[in-house]
């Protein structure tokens, strides 16, 4: 893989460094903006901002259980992995 770094480098006249940062930043870009899309069809499909309300409504018994549950614990994950982009692409802005 170094050489075609290398070779794309060379043809884009940027140092392959820079073709690594921008080409991360821009991955992790494109992953924030899915996991974005996937949490607003959680928040329109039960009307609340985040998982937490989520499962706070569950408990109350306003939104019944299935499948909102299982779907609380997926849009979890997704705030978690949202997160942990948005910090890997901090660390990518920094280098």
């Amino acid at each position: 893989m170094g050489t075609l770094t290398q070779t794309i480098a060379q043809a884009l006249q940027i140092p392959p460094d820079e073709l690594i940062r921008r080409s991360l930043k821009s991955f992790l870009e494109r992953e924030i903006r899915a996991v974005q899309m996937d949490i607003a069809d959680f928040q329109d499909r039960y009307g609340v901002p985040n998982s937490a309300e989520l499962r706070l409504r569950i408990e109350r018994g306003e939104i019944y259980s299935h499948p909102a549950w299982e779907e609380a614990i997926e849009w979890e994950r997704l705030e978690d992995y949202l997160n942990r982009l948005h910090r890997l692409l901090a660390e990518v802005g920094n280098v």
